[in-house]
C-alpha cells in the first residue's frame, strides 16, 4: 500500500468509518509492520499517552475485543509517521463540537400523576409534585435522566447502554429492571426500592448493589447509604391510587396527603404530629380519608379554612 492509502485507512479506523474489508487489509499490514518494529514506543510514557488518546476516541465503532487491533494501528502510525501524526489525527475527533441535544422537562403538580414513555422505551410513572428531565434522544453510550420527586421506572433492557437516574447527590444505575425512587426535596433522605432486577446506587462516598426487595436509603445529612430488605410492594401502592400508612407518624401522613390531594395542613398542636396511624385508602376523596383518621384517633378534629387549606386541631392518643 502507498503512504496515502495507509493514512486514509488509518483515519477511517480511528473515526469508525472503515469497512470490514478495509479493516482486514489494514490489520494484515499492521501485523507485518509491528513484527518488524518491536520497539515501536520510545518509552512507557509514550505508550500511556497513546492509550489515553485512544480511550478518549468517542466515534470509533470498535468494542473491547478489537481494542488490541486499534492499539496496533496506533503503533503503526508511530512507526511510520511519529507520535505527532497520531495526535494530529485523533485531536480533531476529540475536539469536535457536540451538537446540543434538546432537553425535555415534564412536571406533575400536587394531586396529579403521569405515565410516560422515554425515547428508549422505558416506562415511567410519576407521582405528584415530581419533575423529570431527559434528552429528546439518548446518547450512544448511556441513558441519563434527572428526577426530583417520586417515580417508578420500568427500564428497557440494553446491556450496552446503562440507564442512570440523577437525584441530587445520588446516582442510580441499571441496564434493565424496575424500581421506585423517592427524592422529594423536603425529605431528609432519598429512597431507592427495587421491584425486579439489580440496581447500583452510589454517592460520592460509597456504593451499594440492590436486588429484588432491597432498599437503599441515602441520608442527606450524614451522606451515608444504608441497605435494608423490605417488601417492595409496600412502596408501590401509590401507582394503583392507594394511600398506605403503616405505623406512620401523623406528620408524615399529612405530608403524603398534601402531595396526593394538592392541599396544605396547619397543625395547631405540635404533639399531634407524633401520633401514629395505620390505614389504607383506595382512591378515596380527601374528606373520607380525614373522617376515617378522626374516627380512628379520638380527640382529633379537622376544619377547612380555605378550599385547599385544612386545620388539624385537638389531641391525639395512640
Amino acid at each position: 500500500m502507498t503512504e496515502k492509502e495507509i493514512k486514509t485507512l488509518m483515519k477511517k479506523y480511528l473515526n469508525g468509518t472503515i469497512s470490514d474489508k478495509e479493516e482486514t487489509l489494514l490489520e494484515e499490514f499492521d501485523s507485518k509492520l509491528i513484527l518488524k518494529n518491536k520497539d515501536t514506543f520510545r518509552n512507557e510514557e509514550d505508550k500511556q499517552r497513546i492509550r489515553h488518546a485512544i480511550s478518549k476516541n468517542p466515534k470509533g465503532k470498535h468494542n473491547n475485543s478489537s481494542f488490541s487491533n486499534l492499539a496496533k494501528v496506533a503503533a503503526s502510525i508511530v512507526v511510520l509517521f511519529g507520535l505527532g501524526y497520531l495526535f494530529f489525527m485523533i485531536a480533531p475527533i476529540n475536539n469536535a463540537k457536540e451538537i446540543p441535544v434538546e432537553e425535555v422537562v415534564l412536571q406533575t403538580e400536587w394531586g396529579q400523576k403521569m405515565n410516560l414513555t422515554l425515547p428508549d422505551g422505558t416506562q415511567v410513572h410519576l407521582n405528584s409534585g415530581t419533575t423529570i428531565k431527559f434528552p429528546k434522544k439518548f446518547s450512544a453510550y448511556s441513558r441519563e435522566v434527572k428526577l426530583d420527586g417520586e417515580a417508578f421506572f420500568e427500564v428497557a433492557k440494553n446491556p450496552n447502554k446503562p440507564f442512570i437516574i440523577q437525584t441530587g447527590e445520588v446516582n442510580t444505575m441499571v441496564h434493565g429492571t424496575s424500581f421506585n425512587i423517592n427524592n422529594y426535596d423536603d425529605k431528609d433522605r432519598v429512597e431507592v426500592t427495587v421491584a425486579t432486577g439489580k440496581v447500583e446506587v452510589s454517592s460520592n462516598e460509597e456504593k451499594v448493589f440492590l436486588t429484588q426487595n432491597d432498599q437503599a436509603i441515602f441520608d442527606r445529612t450524614t451522606k451515608n447509604i444504608t441497605k435494608e430488605h423490605v417488601n417492595a410492594a409496600d412502596y408501590l401502592y401509590w401507582k394503583k391510587g392507594i394511600i398506605n400508612f403503616k405505623d406512620a407518624p401523623l406528620a408524615e401522613a399529612l405530608e403524603a396527603l398534601e402531595r396526593w390531594y394538592g392541599v396544605s395542613f396547619i397543625v395547631k398542636n405540635e404533639k399531634v404530629k407524633r401520633c401514629h396511624i395505620t390505614a389504607s385508602f383506595n382512591n378515596e376523596i380527601l374528606t373520607v380519608v380525614l373522617e376515617s383518621i378522626i374516627y380512628a384517633k379520638k380527640g382529633l378534629q379537622f376544619e377547612y379554612i380555605e378550599d385547599n387549606k385544612i386545620m388539624i386541631k385537638g389531641k391525639c392518643t395512640d
